[in-house]
């Protein structure tokens, strides 16, 4: 039964994280599909994660356990753990979510042709309990062709992930500036094989302790700099690295001007697609367009 199965590979990445790890590990353990390697990276942790780690890998012949022996931070920790992964078809997981048992068949069973493809989630709290809310509550989801969608919002989350192996061969390095869930979707997109599900498939942990809810970059400074990876990724298709050129145009007149029109200009004109994925009114597109053009 198993052999009919495509093997899949899961890359987890952990550091501190005893209090919600041995749930997270449960539930990909007890997951239907049955044909799984879980390759898990730890990044240092200096709390009980090491420990826990080791039961269940002593336990669980399908758990391969890499320890670093210093801190190599987030994106070199998880392309580190892709890198180690050997199955045609790789999915990722946070170290403080909870998978629902189907997740990993769904995936597979619908991915057909794409390179990668995501489901929406259920957030949680600190202590499991329901938010009553999920991704699309916020975000609108984008297939196929969607560069220019993509340019200024992410609603792409690697736990809701399954890639192709292909993809990391056709995705240039990771960047510090950028998450990597974000990287891969962009490069997907740049191919137009990306899917996705509307299956809530993860219980995903929203708590001030995760990496990225720490995230304190000057917003704007990181949307130029973002823009400048887009601009120099090999796939970037030609109108939308026109586009980006402009784009950067505006931003650099704001080093001598208070307000740049051609910034504004651009962003009005390309309004519904920059700002698609991220629901606001409106009025709330239009007043961050203004600040967004502004010194």
């Amino acid at each position: 039964m198993m052999m009919d199965k495509p093997l899949v590979s899961i890359a987890l990445c952990t550091f501190n994280g005893e209090k919600y790890i041995s749930e997270q590990l449960e539930s990909i353990l007890n997951q239907d599909y049955p044909n799984l390697e879980i390759i898990v990276v730890d990044d240092n942790s200096t709390d009980k994660t090491i420990d826990i780690l080791k039961s269940f890998a002593e336990k669980n012949q399908n758990i391969s356990l890499i320890l670093n022996e210093t801190n190599i931070g987030f994106n070199n920790n998880f392309n580190k753990a892709l890198m180690l992964c050997s199955a045609e078809y790789i999915a990722i997981a946070d170290q403080d979510d909870i998978w629902l048992p189907k997740k990993i068949s769904c995936l597979v069973n619908n991915i057909n042709d794409n390179l990668l493809i995501y489901h929406d989630s259920e957030y949680i709290d600190d202590r499991g309990f329901s938010l009553n809310l999920k991704t699309s509550t916020h975000h609108r989801f984008v297939s196929g062709n969607c560069t220019k969608q993509l340019l200024y919002y992410n609603c792409i989350s690697g736990h809701a992930c399954l890639m192709r192996k292909e993809l990391l061969d056709l995705t240039p390095e990771f960047n510090k500036n950028l998450y990597y869930d974000w990287w891969l979707a962009y490069t997907a997109s740049c191919t137009g094989r990306l899917d996705f599900i509307k299956d809530k498939l993860v219980k995903h942990r929203k708590h001030i302790e995760s990496s990225t809810g720490n995230d304190k970059t000057d917003a704007k400074l990181l949307r130029v700099t973002h823009l400048n990876l887009f601009l120099n990724h090999p796939l970037t298709p030609k109108p939308i690295a026109q586009l980006i050129s402009k784009l950067l145009s505006g931003y650099s007149e704001l080093t001598n001007k208070s307000f740049s029109k051609k910034l504004f200009s651009l962003l009005i004109s390309n309004r519904i697609d920059l700002l698609f994925i991220r629901k606001k009114s409106f009025y709330s597109q239009i007043k961050f367009l203004i600040k967004e053009s502004s010194k």
